[in-house]
């Protein structure tokens, strides 16, 4: 692989420290605030110096968007792909959620915001097009690795999307909790609550058969 050109470097290093700085914004003030001379001076450049990058403040948002989730589903494909039994890479796949959410706790604002779009219709309609394939593929891929498992009689047989859209949205919940509350639990019980209660379920009682 070719070595990078200082010209490359410069670019990748401003880009990256522009796209931190509207996660930073976007964390304090919102979607619908988070203006380009906002994010400028935030990242300590000139609102003119961004354009150079991003084409205008949609576009920023949507690579902003598409590199932090990126990374983070880097890290959940990589707890999938383990070779280790289901409960084990279950956990492993909250593990990784939760971890990152922790490392990049600004990201949270952007990932909401892009879930539930604030602005003008046409506005709303487009952030929806940046996240929702992204959404829907990731819920595809955690109903298989679910299916596999039932297929091999490691979980009980339910509707794999439903499962994966339960899990999901329960997992979310949990890491925006532990990023507003004021005392969490340590990583590791709510890494145990999410998965045994996946794996355990709540009843006292068996199921009758």
């Amino acid at each position: 692989m070719a070595a990078k050109s200082k010209e490359e470097v410069v670019q990748e290093f401003r880009v990256q420290s522009i796209q931190e700085a509207a996660m930073r914004v976007i964390a304090r003030k919102g979607m619908a605030a988070a203006t380009m001379q906002e994010i400028a001076r935030e990242a300590g450049v000139a609102k003119g110096t961004i354009y150079l990058y991003f084409r205008d403040r949609d576009e920023l948002v949507e690579k902003t968007f598409e590199t932090a989730i990126g990374e983070l589903h880097r890290r959940i494909d990589a707890a999938l792909d383990l070779d280790a039994p289901f409960d084990r890479k279950l956990r492993e796949i909250i593990r990784a959620k939760i971890g990152y959410f922790r490392e990049h706790a600004e990201f949270f604002r952007l990932y909401i915001s892009l879930r539930m779009p604030e602005g003008s219709p046409q506005r709303q309609r487009r952030q929806k097009r940046t996240c929702q394939p992204q959404y829907l593929s990731r819920v595809e891929r955690f109903a298989g690795f679910l299916r596999d498992a039932m297929e091999r009689g490691e979980a009980r047989r339910v509707d794999p999307h439903r499962l994966a859209l339960y899990l999901i949205e329960g997992s979310t919940a949990i890491v925006l909790e532990r990023l507003t509350e004021a005392s969490s639990p340590s990583e590791e019980d709510d890494i145990d609550f999410l998965a045994g209660v996946a794996l355990e379920g709540i009843s006292l009682h068996k199921e009758k058969r």
